[in-house]
Parts: C-alpha cells; structure tokens; sequence
C-alpha cells in the first residue's frame, strides 16, 4: 500500500489543483465510511483513508471541477453519484 503514497505525491505534483485532489480523496473515505464498497480487491474495512488514497493512485476516481457549476464532483470508476 505504501507505494500507492508515492503515486498520489506525483499525481499531486502534476494536478493544476492540489486542493481538489485532497478534496475528492476526503469525500470518497466518506463515502467508504458510510458503507460504499471498495474499488480495490483486498482493501482492510478499518482504513478508508489509505483505500481511498489507493483508489485514486490507481485511477479508479475521477474528479474535476465542472466550470458551469463551480462545485466539486467525485465519481467513483466514472460513473455519476
């Protein structure tokens, strides 16, 4: 799991919004708090910070910040909410 750290740490590097990425990894271990199902084979129920961090490293997550709106949007694998 722990390379997945260094995977965000350069997603980050690379993101135009730092704030954004933090922002869609905070309301998917939320949603993994409130019972969503993991994206990743073998997550541990008891770390949804560290799923949902792998779970973005891996590219399962989409996230943007739609300009017509100007709220945040995180979809899990793509897919709307």
């Amino acid at each position: 799991m722990m390379r997945s750290f260094f995977q965000i740490e350069e997603q980050a590097a690379a993101s135009e919004n730092q704030y954004l990425l933090s922002l869609a990894a905070s309301k998917r271990v939320r949603h993994l708090k409130a019972g969503s199902p993991p994206l990743i084979e073998g997550a541990k129920p008891d770390k949804p910070v560290e799923t949902a961090l792998e779970e973005l490293a891996r590219g399962f997550l989409v996230y943007d910040l739609p300009v017509e709106q100007g709220t945040l949007e995180a979809r899990a694998d793509g897919g709307s909410e």
